[in-house]
């Protein structure tokens, strides 16, 4: 027989090495295979360019009434499942919808928020592959065995309210995903994010409050965790929260092996800035997760942009897109700031 051993080997979210995919309208995968989403009266169609210069259309199913700028893909380093997210309406009837293309064939849409009553919002996901190990001690003579575990994760975030006088809040929710791609939709558990630091006050009079509930995902690139950036109304701060890998022992399991599931630890807090608009701002990250926050300017003319550290947040500035500098090279220019 063997026996559970107190040593992990601290291989938790291999996400340095595979990092977190951001979702868009466009994601490569590492074979070359390239994906772009769009709607095209509207239903929305997804076009598959592959390494081989094959070319395709995927229409996915019941993909219609999309809010815009709600599209999102993704795909699965492991399976190389496609997953597409969206938006429908945008009224306290919104709802999210999630479809996954697997084999060459579309499994749902599932609608995993808004179809309690509530209004599911400004949702964004990424896709991290997590990989850990640890170690069977032996008993009875026999070798101690190093047992690696593996999964795809969807992290998912979205704004949340139950009616037009709610304010509302940011949701996270993991979403395992099987071998072969498929969601585990059963085992989604979303999490409030809302009352992790007891500080602060709550808000009141916030103008502008719609352009704050956008929650963001972002990665470290040191750890390669994924983190989650979101406005918490009831403290009145904006709160970054880490999205680890942890193994645990998996009841479920005929010989009692481990698991892996996410968690929400080292939660901080920076004063809440009602003139940031999270609906357009981006997101830079650099080492020690400094953040480099930008959007455009109202006349599109300029990038404003301003550094989140351990203070808080910095003035606004701007850069001006004169002199030759264009968009793509100001936020070159942004990044390096944090580099």
């Amino acid at each position: 027989m063997k026996r559970l051993g107190a040593a992990l080997l601290a291989l938790a979210a291999l996400a340095a090495a595979v990092p977190a995919g951001a979702a868009g309208t466009r994601v490569l995968t590492r074979g070359g295979d390239l994906y772009t989403a769009a709607v095209v009266d509207d239903q929305v169609v997804v076009t598959a360019r592959a390494a081989d210069g094959g070319v395709s259309e995927l229409e996915v199913p019941q993909a219609t009434g999309i809010e815009a700028g709600s599209l999102q893909i993704a795909v699965d380093p492991a399976s190389g499942a496609l997953y597409v997210l969206w938006q429908k309406r945008n009224d306290l009837g919104a709802r999210l919808r999630l479809a996954t293309f697997v084999d060459g064939t579309w499994s749902g849409p599932a609608t995993f928020a808004g179809n309690d009553g509530t209004a599911a919002l400004n949702p964004q996901m990424r896709v991290q592959r997590a990989v850990s190990s640890y170690v069977e001690e032996a008993v009875d003579g026999e070798k101690p065995e190093v047992v690696e575990l593996a999964t795809t994760f969807i992290h998912l975030v979205w704004w949340s309210r139950s009616s037009e006088e709610d304010i509302g809040s940011g949701m996270y929710a993991a979403l395992p995903v099987n071998p072969d791609g498929l969601p585990k939709f059963r085992e989604l558990a979303p999490v409030a994010l809302v009352d992790f630091l007891p500080y602060g006050i709550t808000c009141f009079d916030i103008g502008g409050a719609a352009a704050l509930t956008h929650p963001k995902l972002l990665v470290d690139p040191e750890t390669g965790n994924p983190h989650l950036f979101a406005t918490d109304f009831g403290d009145c701060i904006f709160q970054i929260i880490e999205l680890a890998v942890e193994t645990v022992p998996d009841e479920t399991s005929p010989d009692k092996r481990r698991r892996q599931i996410i968690i929400l630890r080292n939660p901080s807090m920076i004063a809440l800035r009602p003139d940031l608009p999270l609906e357009t701002t981006k997101i830079e990250v650099g080492r020690g997760l400094k953040l480099m926050l930008h959007w455009d300017a109202e006349d599109g003319e300029a990038l404003n942009y301003l550094e989140l550290d351990r203070e808080g947040l910095s003035p606004i500035k701007t850069l001006p897109l004169a002199d030759g500098l264009d968009h793509e090279q100001a936020v070159e220019l942004i990044r390096a700031l944090i580099d």
